[in-house]
């Protein structure tokens, strides 16, 4: 068999054995917050958020439609909260991950709510978030690919086993609910400078989240928690800077840490240019840029793979596309009629 050909079934066939500790990731991660943490659900100044985000990897291996992770949202802030100076989010996320020439994808919805707890002077707000969601696992058996992926979990590179050999069909889905949990922390430290703190646990209910079998081997979507941090410093009039920290563990031992440094550019009142870089430990290096444009917020990443991977890669990470906008609808304040005099 040719290198060529041999080296996505041996990538593939790596990821298989692994499927359980794996998990949506993103390198802009604060662009699909939703993903990330049902407490940001609502966490914005502003009556409606709209955005979302896509990632293309493994250009080397496959196509780019082999390996894309598309994700959208939108997220309110709807009501007052029980105190005045509280609030209430609703918010709708909704993803389709697809992995590898075997169509293994993940797909589904999720409703998101928090409540935020606020200060008289919302200065630090206190947030406390929940989701939850029907998602779908489908993989397709018939690929050639998979036909190999199978036939070496089987013992040899020969012919796969028949059809219902491990319990399996040629096509097989399933759906299952998934319930997320968060809990977010912002505050104003002074006045150039804020922080936001966030945990999360995901698929809180592993139990009814058993997905597929290959070789006899079960895996299910194992519980994934999630801590995130963001800090801002305004420099000056014009420049900013922005560290970012992420971390994303599994049950099964799959650990990402992700760290990246911003600066930012004012160029004018209404645009602002964004860059900077970052590391996926043990993964990849990512170079980032973005803009904001009054309302609108937009940015690429793109990773450079610097693990062993990269014999494979040919170090082509993965690519990322993420923006959103926020709209804003405030009442006109309602003025009560004047009666001018006339003067004499």
């Amino acid at each position: 068999m040719k290198l060529s050909r041999l080296l996505p079934i041996l990538v593939l066939l790596f990821c298989w054995q692994g499927l359980s500790a794996q998990d949506v990731h993103y390198t802009l991660f604060d662009y699909s917050p939703l993903r990330s943490n049902p407490a940001l659900t609502g966490a914005f100044e502003g009556s409606v958020r709209i955005g979302g985000i896509y990632r293309s990897q493994w250009f080397t291996v496959g196509d780019a439609t082999e390996f894309g992770t598309p994700s959208f949202y939108a997220d309110a802030p709807i009501i007052r909260g029980f105190r005045e100076q509280d609030w209430i989010g609703v918010g709708l996320f909704v993803m389709s991950d697809k992995y590898g020439r075997n169509d293994l994808q993940t797909s589904g919805g999720q409703l998101s709510a928090s409540y935020h707890l606020a200060n008289k002077k919302r200065t630090s707000i206190l947030t406390l978030g929940a989701q939850y969601g029907r998602m779908q696992r489908s993989i397709n058996y018939n690929s050639p690919i998979y036909e190999q992926i199978i036939a070496a979990n089987s013992g040899g590179l020969g012919l796969p086993p028949a059809d219902g050999e491990f319990g399996q069909t040629q096509e097989e889905m399933t759906d299952f609910t998934d319930i997320n949990v968060g809990l977010l922390y912002r505050a104003k430290i002074d006045k150039i400078s804020s922080i936001e703190i966030g945990l999360a646990g995901l698929h809180l209910n592993t139990d009814d989240n058993a997905l597929l079998t290959a070789g006899g081997l079960p895996s299910k979507r194992e519980i994934t928690a999630i801590g995130h941090a963001i800090y801002e410093r305004e420099l000056d009039n014009d420049w900013s800077i922005n560290p970012k920290l992420f971390w994303q563990t599994t049950e099964a031992g799959g650990n990402e840490i992700q760290v990246q440094a911003w600066a930012g550019k004012q160029m004018n009142a209404d645009f602002k240019i964004n860059f900077g870089l970052g590391y996926r430990a043990g993964d990849a290096a990512n170079i980032l840029f973005g803009i904001d444009y009054k309302d609108l917020r937009a940015a690429l990443a793109y990773d450079l793979t610097v693990s062993s991977a990269n014999s494979i890669t040919n170090y082509q990470g993965g690519f990322e596309l993420g923006a959103y906008y926020i709209i804003k609808i405030y009442k006109q304040p309602e003025l009560p009629p004047t009666i001018l005099c006339p003067r004499f």
